[in-house]
């Protein structure tokens, strides 16, 4: 990952990041970007990870993503609870 652009945009939102992935949480995006962030930044940090939490069933994407909570609507959560 590019760490000095994450940073950045670290910075730039005071500390808030929101990571989600199409992907378990172990030893996916979400620890990259702390690891990344951990060690490019030295103001407070706040993180949120949103990742797939349980063996996914059939479905269209966008009812497979919702069941996950990383779609639209688990970000924007994620993202107003990091600022409220």
């Amino acid at each position: 990952v590019d760490a000095a652009t994450l940073a950045e945009a670290a910075r730039d939102c005071g500390g808030r990041v929101v990571v989600a992935e199409d992907h378990w949480a172990e030893g996916g995006l979400g620890d990259a970007v702390a690891q990344a962030l951990a060690a490019a930044t030295d103001g407070p940090l706040h993180l949120r990870a949103l990742a797939v939490s349980a063996m996914p069933t059939s479905g269209k994407p966008d009812e497979l993503v919702a069941a996950a909570g990383i779609d639209a609507t688990a970000i924007a959560d994620a993202a107003r609870k990091l600022v409220g």
